[in-house]
């Protein structure tokens, strides 16, 4: 993967951040078992970029995006991209449960 260029990066920022913090969101894609770059690209995708828009900030072809989207949805056992977003609020919870219950032990 290409680093991120000042262009891609100023790009990227006029995208809304998720609204989750670097562990939760951590938590998260251990629990739903994604790679690295699966992760970046669902992070992409939560954010509203379309393919070509995660393309051209990852550095890679629409085609191979589509590629790791299909992953993501097999993985994820989702449909589409609502489908996946929806999958993410409810493991977020989940993974939100289990931090509070180790916290209480």
């Amino acid at each position: 993967m290409t680093v991120p260029t000042k262009l891609v990066a100023d790009y990227l920022d006029t995208f809304p951040p998720l609204p989750l913090d670097d562990d939760h969101w951590l938590g998260i894609v251990r629990a739903m078992r994604l790679s690295p770059q699966q992760a970046k690209i669902a992070e992409l995708v939560l954010r509203g970029m379309c393919d070509k828009q995660i393309a051209a900030a990852m550095g890679i072809s629409e085609p191979t995006i589509r590629t790791y989207l299909q992953r993501i949805f097999a993985r994820t056992q989702t449909h589409g991209r609502m489908e996946l977003a929806m999958r993410v609020l409810a493991v977020s919870h989940q993974v939100d449960h289990e931090a509070r219950c180790r916290q209480e032990r």
